[in-house]
């Protein structure tokens, strides 16, 4: 079903001559923290960030990871990431959230200008409404790049976001 499409598709991107950088993510059922846990393993895959490593490991990566793709305002960049990898919390004021969100699309966008980029989202119909938000933000706002923003779901997730299904 819906990994067999991700599968067929990675193949397939794979064999062109260009390289792409690709990263998944996956919505968790249940858990404490999982609200942007598929854009937090995308920002961990690309930083090379281990679930061990420990918190000064995790910044240097992250700031690193950032300072390699981002021409402009790397640190506030970084400082929207840093509740992704487990630094700060992430505040729930819109204002935040949209600042939060506009510096994650940053990231993406400028790895998106080094080569394409697929985004893959597993498991939408489990996400909570901020990671929705999130996606439509991404799929509104960024032009200019390639990057393909992949979403697999069961149907269920249409019943929340009908304007998803055409």
């Amino acid at each position: 079903g819906k990994s067999r499409l991700v599968w067929e598709l990675f193949g397939v991107v794979g064999q062109g001559e260009d390289l792409v950088y690709w990263r998944q993510g996956r919505s968790l059922p249940y858990g404490d923290g999982v609200s942007y846990w598929a854009v937090a393993e995308m920002v961990k895959a690309q930083a090379g960030i281990l679930e061990d490593d420990e918190a000064e490991v995790v910044a240097e990566k992250l700031d690193s990871a950032v300072r390699d793709v981002v021409d402009r305002d790397p640190d506030w960049v970084t400082a929207g990431l840093r509740p992704l990898v487990g630094h700060v919390e992430l505040d729930a004021g819109a204002s935040s959230r949209d600042e939060s969100f506009t510096a994650w699309r940053t990231f993406f966008e400028s790895l998106a200008e080094q080569r394409p980029l697929v985004l893959i989202f597993e498991d939408l119909h489990w996400a909570d409404d901020g990671l929705l938000d999130f996606v439509d933000h991404l799929a509104d706002w960024s032009s200019g790049v390639p990057l393909l923003v992949l979403c697999t779901a069961r149907p269920e997730l249409f019943e929340r976001r009908p304007g998803w299904s055409g």
